[in-house]
């Protein structure tokens, strides 16, 4: 499990760097990135699993749940990574480990082990270091508000995936979670055109090196790490699967240094290591192994 965790984290990271360069470089809007991911990413499930799709009322409703609010939770951070850098980005969608055992609690009463309490404390310390220019100087700005909100709201989709994938056909409800953040994004573009106004320029949709990107994203960033995520949550409990994607942030930093000239020092060095020591406390005193 631990191998497809770092895969899944690893492609995701990506996200933050690549949908950077969308909206910085190209301008592509946040609804047209929302929508073509997701859209494409559904259609290769359903091209790939056919035969093993099974759709009811029930495994609608429990994927749209989840699509609705993965859909939600991608808006807020892409709105929000138009304000903030990739790394407060990375770090701030990190916020739903401290969400995620009080919303187990609320919804499904699940007691809150005090060795969770400290390896989700200890985890916030090394996402914060990663993210700040200088210790205790962190200021947020509305960039940083609208991705605590996409923080908050993956916090939710965390716990739904790993109860719904118990008693639900994973590749219907995959299928169903991308075609309603799909529609989630169509939905915004309404909101963008109707209601705000903007003006929005698709022919920068046709440059190759945009169309790569969104291929790479619907596919690489999306079909692949979030199928593995139904998998992987389907064997582990939620708070340990959100502390496990704690490994975002890191991978998230390591590529934008190599893609954003975003800086390395020992703060940095210090942050890995605090989330690598909360995602080991956390599975220490668990029978499971990830």
């Amino acid at each position: 499990m631990l191998i497809l965790l770092i895969i899944i984290n690893l492609l995701w990271a990506s996200t933050f760097i690549f949908g950077k360069i969308l909206l910085n470089d190209f301008s592509i809007p946040v609804s047209f990135i929302i929508s073509f991911r997701f859209l494409v990413a559904g259609i290769t499930v359903g091209i790939i699993f056919w035969k093993k799709i099974t759709l009811s009322k029930s495994v609608m409703i429990k994927g749209s749940i989840i699509g609705s609010i993965n859909g939600l939770a991608m808006i807020f951070q892409l709105v929000g990574l138009q304000y903030t850098t990739a790394s407060n980005s990375g770090f701030l969608t990190a916020t739903y480990i401290l969400f995620l055992p009080f919303i187990e609690k609320l919804f499904w009463r699940n007691k809150i082990r005090k060795i969770v309490l400290l390896s989700v404390t200890t985890a916030f310390i090394g996402v914060y270091l990663l993210s700040v220019s200088e210790f205790g100087s962190f200021q947020f700005n509305i960039g940083d508000i609208y991705t605590i909100a996409c923080g908050l709201i993956f916090a939710f989709q965390i716990m739904f995936i790993s109860h719904f994938t118990k008693e639900a056909n994973i590749y219907s409800l995959i299928l169903i979670q991308f075609m309603a953040s799909a529609v989630m994004g169509f939905g915004y573009l309404g909101y963008e055109i109707l209601v705000i106004g903007e003006s929005i320029d698709f022919s920068m949709i046709f440059d190759p090196t945009v169309i790569s990107t969104l291929v790479f994203l619907a596919i690489f960033a999306t079909f692949i790490p979030f199928s593995l995520q139904f998998y992987v949550q389907k064997r582990i409990q939620p708070t340990i699967a959100g502390l496990a994607y704690l490994m975002e942030p890191i991978f998230t930093v390591i590529l934008a240094v190599i893609f954003l000239s975003e800086g390395f020092g020992w703060q940095t060095f210090f942050g890995i290591l605090f989330i690598l020591l909360g995602i080991l406390m956390a599975n220490f005193k668990k029978s499971e192994k990830l």
